[in-house]
């Protein structure tokens, strides 16, 4: 799908460089949401702000999928990625994928847990939908997002 980059949430952004968030050791999980969710990245920070517009539907299980995601440093530029993901035999609806910290990896995101990027699924306008098929987010060869030291 013609998905656009990935955007982090200023305020995860701020938790990382705390250590609150630890984009190496934390559980993570990608959810998708409708398009009734309008990102801001300068006030969300918590699933609170964008889980009423969390995707319902066939083949797909609220709080999304578990994440396997790495860390990793090549000279000046550390880079942040993770598995894709897919719903099979799905019948769902999104206009955005979110990467949220499972804060107790329990599998359920909490409202208090914290909002990492987002991406819109349909940079073009609208949503991406299936229909008893596959629903595949394939992140970018080169990661989520990168951190370059200047």
């Amino acid at each position: 799908m013609p998905a656009g980059s990935w955007k982090v949430y200023g305020a995860a952004l701020e938790a990382v460089n705390k250590g609150t968030i630890d984009l190496d050791t934390n559980t993570f999980r990608m959810v998708l949401c409708t398009s009734s969710y309008t990102p801001n990245q300068s006030t969300h920070s918590t699933w609170a702000d964008a889980s009423a517009a969390e995707v319902s539907g066939t083949g797909y299980t609220a709080s999304g999928k578990l994440l396997t995601c790495t860390v990793t440093r090549s000279s000046l530029v550390v880079t942040f990625d993770c598995d894709d993901q897919s719903w099979s035999t799905s019948t769902i609806t999104a206009k955005y994928a979110i990467i949220v910290k499972d804060a107790d990896a329990n599998g359920t995101i909490a409202s208090t847990d914290a909002l990492v990027a987002y991406v819109d699924l349909e940079t073009g306008g609208g949503s991406v939908s299936t229909t008893a098929g596959t629903f595949a987010i394939t992140i970018n060869a080169s990661g989520v997002f990168t951190a370059t030291a200047a």
